[in-house]
């Protein structure tokens, strides 16, 4: 079985790369899940996740969080918010699935705008939650 936070990365990537919307911003190449710094720009980057575990229910739903990141290469932040409503319009579309869970109201809760201090690049880091069920076997 997959660990929640790891399907929803997976879900999250597979939903940014496939949508027309977002990759009209940022090209494909550009959308990654890693650790490091962007080097090209725009990019977005799969960040990290936190899982909310609820063995209590016989239902085995998860609360998953995630971070995505949008990295520009500009002085404001005009092309990092309109990358951010490109994602957030990707991510409506509910339910969606992996082999081990389906994944419930997913939604971007929250998006922070930051300004780099070289002045060179736009940063926003965008919350996004989702209750997952594991699929039975």
């Amino acid at each position: 079985m997959t660990e929640p936070s790891l399907a929803i990365q997976t879900l999250l990537y597979a939903r940014l790369i496939a949508d027309p919307a977002v990759t009209a911003l940022v090209p494909v190449a550009n959308i990654s899940d890693r650790s490091s710094l962007p080097t090209v720009f725009p990019s977005i980057i799969i960040g990290e996740g936190v899982t909310l575990y609820s063995d209590r229910y016989d239902s085995f739903h998860e609360a998953v969080s995630a971070t995505v990141h949008v990295w520009t290469e500009e002085t404001g932040l005009v092309q990092a918010k309109e990358i951010a409503g490109a994602v957030r319009a990707a991510l409506r579309d509910a339910p969606w699935a992996t082999a081990d869970h389906t994944c419930h109201g997913v939604t971007m809760s929250s998006g922070r705008f930051l300004r780099d201090p070289s002045g060179e690049h736009g940063h926003a880091v965008l919350h996004v939650d989702a209750i997952l069920q594991e699929r039975a076997a």
